[in-house]
């Protein structure tokens, strides 16, 4: 028998190799997009760019980095900038979409504010953006010339410090100004701090606005004061602040810049070196370097008797030159077995006066004798090193000697008390009833029956003699003010508010004649009552008026402050206090507002 051939083709079975129609489909159209996607990544490029080359030193320059497709703006890393060498300021991004003649182009741009701030060659790497590499790019920064670029920069930060050897832990000023020229159209900006490795940086105050002439021309200039504490010995570079913001251009907003219609600027000032010596090997105690230290003390009430048991308060106030406030050490008095102290928690600020950081702490306790005698209090002192003289000194409040006196309490109101008897009987009538009825049950007691048959008319008659009295004297005053009439009483009244009023403001002229007669409490008086008007905070004692005036003033108030404790008031000079105050009222009333747009900081 013979099979046909055909037969045998379409019985035989399918094998591995031979492929359906859709999978042939699948894998077509798998090839089809992976070349298409090919295509795309070989044609996406990031290219980089700077708007100059060469630039000068300390001159801020832009650097753009476009891509020809439609990216994250997440997908540039701007730390790989960082191993440059080059501050980096702003950095704004921008996208856009373009359809020409059916062909769609799309852009993604990045504008990053560079700033160099020594010369030479400085490379810019090959930025990966995604899975895209840009060509590397070297940027050459030069040397300016100082006296053209002073004159033609618009805006340009300066530093200014005090001095540049110090001690350890000693505060110094710090002054950045930031300039802007007539021309520069400031529309936002901020001014970083200083940066000192291992040091305290405070701001002190709010931003100034003032101006200076430079080469003929008058630029606005914003002020920051710091002050800066090393903490550690040695040579240290403080770096400047970087101010980075925007100013108009008076241009259209391009679509390809996200600042629109304004320019991004960086400018950095000069970097300052300082040496900081260590504390002096003769040095003891707590260490406090300061220009200046004064300590002095307030008594209320102010005397030298007191009564035992009267409360007494004693104010130390702690003021010194260019110490951070943190730094001063709090003081307490000491006193014998006989005087219990209650402290109170101290208080600490600093302020900028007269070219220096001024800071001060007070410390008040309240004193409690419990002993009748004359009592010397030690003297309290403070340690600190004279940065000026190069010598250790020590701030002191001399010993004084205090009087406690019984209380006049005890003595006055001894014959006032079986007056006083019935009222504190009422308040422990249970007491009092026990007592009695413990008295009447013992027949051999005789002792109390007698003290009360002699205390009670005796007190019944005190009771009937006062309010006869208080009943005589209400007549007597109503007859008297029927005599004089209601128009005396009304003058009365405005008199006593006129003089209280005389007496609560602030005479200028009295305080001149006060001073010219060295009557320390009139000018004390008189300086209160001006810096109650001067002054938003409230401003009690003398010790709390220094450090809200200058230098001068400062000095002279102290002095008066010390003369009305020491033996030798005589020789305070209340002409040099008058001086001193002319001086800085004059200079308080020229002060310039400070009304500005703030910096960010």
């Amino acid at each position: 028998m013979v099979v046909p051939f055909q037969s045998k083709i379409t019985n035989k079975p399918r094998t591995s190799m031979q492929l359906t129609r859709t999978q042939i489909f699948t894998r077509f159209s798998a090839t089809i997009l992976l070349l298409i996607s090919s295509v795309v990544q070989a044609t996406t490029e990031v290219k980089v760019s700077v708007d100059r080359n060469p630039v000068m030193i300390n001159e801020s320059f832009v650097l753009e980095i476009v891509a020809n497709d439609s990216l994250d703006p997440s997908a540039f890393d701007l730390s790989q900038l960082s191993q440059t060498g080059l501050v980096i300021g702003r950095t704004a991004t921008s996208s856009q979409t373009k359809i020409i003649n059916g062909n769609i182009a799309k852009t993604t741009r990045w504008n990053v504010v560079l700033l160099a701030r020594k010369t030479g060659s400085f490379k810019i790497p090959s930025l990966r953006i995604d899975s895209i590499y840009s060509k590397p790019l070297t940027v050459s920064v030069v040397e300016s010339n100082t006296g053209a670029a002073s004159n033609s920069k618009t805006i340009f930060v300066k530093n200014n410090i005090e001095q540049t050897n110090l001690y350890l832990q000693q505060t110094v000023k710090l002054v950045t100004k930031l300039y802007l020229a007539p021309s520069v159209d400031l529309q936002n900006g901020s001014l970083s701090d200083p940066t000192l490795e291992g040091a305290y940086i405070k701001q002190h105050g709010k931003d100034k606005d003032a101006s200076e002439i430079i080469m003929g021309v008058r630029y606005r200039v914003i002020e920051r004061i710091y002050s800066v504490t090393p903490q550690s010995s040695g040579t240290f570079t403080i770096t400047s602040p970087a101010f980075n913001g925007e100013i108009g251009t008076g241009q259209r907003r391009s679509s390809f810049s996200n600042f629109g219609g304004t320019k991004p600027v960086t400018s950095v000032g000069n970097d300052i070196k300082i040496k900081v010596t260590s504390i002096p090997e003769k040095y003891s105690g707590p260490w406090l370097p300061s220009d200046l230290v004064m300590l002095n003390e307030e008594w209320q009430p102010e005397q030298d008797t007191y009564e035992i048991g009267e409360p007494i308060t004693r104010t130390f106030t702690l003021l010194a030159l260019n110490v951070n406030e943190e730094q001063l050490p709090e003081v307490v008095g000491n006193y014998p077995d006989s005087f219990k102290t209650y402290p109170d928690q101290s208080e600490s600020h600093s302020e900028v006066r007269s070219n220096a950081i001024v800071s001060q702490r007070v410390s008040t306790e309240a004193i409690v004798a419990t002993k009748v005698g004359t009592f010397e209090l030690p003297a309290v002192t403070v340690n600190w090193f004279n940065t000026k003289t190069k010598r250790q000194d020590v701030a002191t409040i001399p010993a004084k000697k205090i009087t406690i006196v019984p209380s006049s309490n005890s003595q006055s109101s001894a014959p006032m008390t079986n007056l006083q008897m019935p009222i504190l009987e009422s308040s422990s009538l249970n007491d009092q009833n026990c007592v009695a009825s413990n008295s009447q049950d013992d027949p051999n007691d005789t002792t109390q029956d007698g003290n009360n048959s002699y205390s009670s008319p005796l007190m019944w008659a005190g009771w009937i003699l006062w309010i006869l009295t208080s009943l005589a004297w209400f007549i007597v005053n109503k007859r008297s003010g029927k005599s004089t009439g209601g128009m005396n009483k009304q003058t009365k009244l405005n008199t006593k508010l006129h003089k209280s009023n005389e007496q609560s403001t602030f005479n200028k002229s009295v305080l001149k004649q006060a001073c010219i007669n060295n009557d320390a409490h009139l000018v004390r008086d008189e300086l209160l009552k001006w810096a109650k008007a001067e002054f938003t905070q409230p401003v009690l004692t003398l010790t709390a008026l220094i450090p809200l005036v200058n230098l001068e003033l400062q000095q002279q108030i102290s002095l008066l402050n010390s003369s009305q404790y020491s033996q030798q008031s005589a020789s305070w000079a209340g002409k040099e206090l008058w001086n001193a105050f002319k001086l800085f009222h004059s200079s308080s009333n020229t002060t310039t507002s400070n009304d500005l747009p703030p910096l960010n900081g």
